[in-house]
């Protein structure tokens, strides 16, 4: 009699990308409701928040190394190869949140499924990884099921089109190289999450300063012509006790969180693929509409 196949462990590849997998989603879930208490206190201001999550992975890290809790990569990354893979990440975030401002919803959503077909053919051109049919055909059902259930109005713009472009392509690029710096040097994804967060925290950092530490347009400012829309005007407002209680330490959480979804992120890719990433991604977009149409149902 054939015995039967082994299940998968906490230590095997299959169960620790189940347990990446879980920790993925519900980190997620619970960064995007935390972040959106911060931004709801009037600290809207995501690219100086990712350099907070990013400088608190660096000194995590840091803590870890000195208490000898973490071990270095054998095979050093190069800093160029560090650069690469930071930069991408950080357009990532940049070039989705200004699409979202310059697109209307449902186009931004359509900028989040065709990250799937982009990673193929990259994947396939300049990787030369290629996929069988079955996993497209499962990949092309879900990605309708899931354009149908969020895609609704798509207002589209030549400026916003160009900035779609980029997200897609930043962000593609950025899972792919996951995956394979992680294989190419021997690293775990904690140590390549390692490698690349000061040069995360740098290009956020520049990022922050050109566009959110000073008011640049004119609704920026109030009715007595001050700056009012800024980290800098934030600063000053909390400094001068006019925010709500509990922001810095809800601040504080936000990085607790982004530590974790990048933990489980890089370990999910190194696990598995780019593409099972973004299959959790939107199963998780999945479970959230159903969730709310089962706990909120429309009157």
């Amino acid at each position: 009699a054939r015995s039967a196949p082994a299940r998968p462990t906490l230590g095997s590849p299959m169960g620790a990308a189940t347990w990446y997998a879980i920790g993925n989603v519900l980190s997620s879930v619970a960064i995007v409701l935390v972040n959106k208490r911060v931004f709801a206190a009037g600290f809207h201001f995501p690219f100086t928040l990712s350099f907070f999550h990013f400088c608190f992975t660096v000194v995590f890290y840091r803590l870890l190394l000195a208490c000898n809790l973490f071990e270095l990569p054998s095979s050093p990354m190069p800093e160029a190869d560090k650069f690469k893979v930071a930069f991408a990440g950080v357009a990532s975030i940049g070039f989705m949140n200004v699409s979202l401002s310059l697109n209307s919803v449902g186009f931004y959503q359509v900028t989040k499924l065709t990250i799937v077909p982009v990673t193929l053919l990259i994947n396939f051109y300049m990787y030369t990884v290629s996929t069988t049919h079955k996993v497209k055909l499962s990949l092309l059902i879900l990605l309708a099921g899931v354009g149908i259930a969020t895609v609704s109005d798509v207002d589209l713009r030549p400026l916003g089109l160009a900035f779609g472009v980029l997200a897609v392509l930043s962000t593609a690029m950025f899972q792919i190289w996951q995956g394979t710096k992680q294989k190419e040097y021997g690293m775990s994804g904690t140590q390549l999450q390692y490698s690349v967060s000061f040069y995360q925290a740098l290009s956020s950092c520049g990022l922050s300063l050109a566009v959110e530490s000073f008011c640049l347009a004119p609704q920026q400012l109030d009715g007595r012509g001050e700056c009012s829309d800024s980290t800098m005007a934030f600063l000053s407002q909390w400094r001068a006790g006019r925010v709500p209680d509990g922001i810095v330490g809800t601040i504080l959480a936000t990085c607790f969180l982004a530590l974790l979804v990048n933990w489980c992120s890089f370990g999910l890719i190194g696990k598995t693929s780019p593409i099972t990433f973004q299959v959790v991604g939107h199963a998780k977009t999945c479970l959230v509409l159903i969730g709310g149409d089962v706990f909120f149902p429309l009157a």
